[in-house]
């Protein structure tokens, strides 16, 4: 366990009670979008299964690729917002995090306005419904997924900046108290000895 997560890096039970609301928030967030790429990822797999199970026209196969494209789409943004909310958590990648929201606002927003034209060529094309419906259902989840991205660089623009770690004070060291016995003294200087005697 020690090699895949360093020591400085497990959760204990001090981080836990000392962990400030907006770092408990942002985890929060986190897992949501965690779940909900999850969630898109199970509909893409749904909508290809649906795409290669049965027998489906060109209209109708158009569509379901179309959807499947959006739901990855999302999940891959979804995945990007939550790497931003982490590096919006160190002190010194809020500007990097505003950065990355940006890129994704951009892109969600040019990929839902290229399902749009897609979506009306393709029914002006065939006259069918099915790449309609799968173009304006993955253009719905793009611009979600880019009013997400904005909204969270609004706050992040917003939040104080996080604390940084103060650096540690170092602590001097205590001397060694010298001992209370009487230093040895020399046996010719306190010590008279037989000599003195005999006198």
């Amino acid at each position: 366990m020690s090699v895949l997560l360093p020591s400085r890096h497990v959760p204990t039970c001090g981080n836990a009670v000392t962990a400030t609301p907006s770092v408990i928030s942002g985890s929060r967030q986190a897992v949501r979008l965690v779940l909900g790429a999850v969630a898109a990822a199970v509909a893409v797999l749904v909508l290809l299964g649906l795409l290669v199970a049965g027998p489906t026209g060109a209209d109708t196969a158009f569509g379901l690729g179309l959807g499947a494209a959006g739901a990855a789409a999302l999940g891959v943004g979804l995945l990007v917002v939550a790497r931003a909310g982490a590096l919006a958590q160190r002190p010194v990648g809020r500007s990097r995090a505003a950065a990355v929201l940006t890129r994704c606002l951009l892109a969600a927003a040019a990929a839902a306005a290229a399902m749009v034209v897609v979506g009306v060529v393709a029914v002006s094309a065939s006259r069918a419904v099915a790449p309609g419906l799968g173009a304006g259902a993955a253009a719905v989840l793009l611009v979600g997924l880019a009013a997400l991205a904005g909204r969270t660089r609004r706050h992040l623009t917003a939040a104080p900046d996080p604390p940084v770690a103060s650096t540690p004070v170092p602590i001097p060291g205590i001397p060694a108290q010298r001992s209370a016995e009487p230093a040895p003294v020399a046996r010719g200087a306190s010590d008279p000895g037989p000599a003195a005697d005999a006198r």
